[in-house]
């Protein structure tokens, strides 16, 4: 398995930051994190908490 709870991951291609709340066979879903690592708070919206197929998304590593 690639991914486990609390994992810190992001959608490819884009550049908020998640946290893996949930994982069903291949579907994980994904709250975002509040704040981000850059210090922006986002309200909350449809993007904040989403279920996506592993493959759309990766870790995001440690201090990069």
């Amino acid at each position: 398995l690639q991914f486990e709870i609390g994992d810190v991951v992001r959608i490819r291609g884009q550049t908020y930051t998640y946290k893996v709340i949930a994982i069903t066979n291949s579907l994980i879903t994904i709250l975002v994190v509040n704040p981000q690592p850059d210090g922006t708070v986002l309200t909350f919206s449809p993007i904040c908490l989403q279920s996506v197929d592993e493959s759309r998304i990766e870790k995001v590593e440690d201090g990069g």
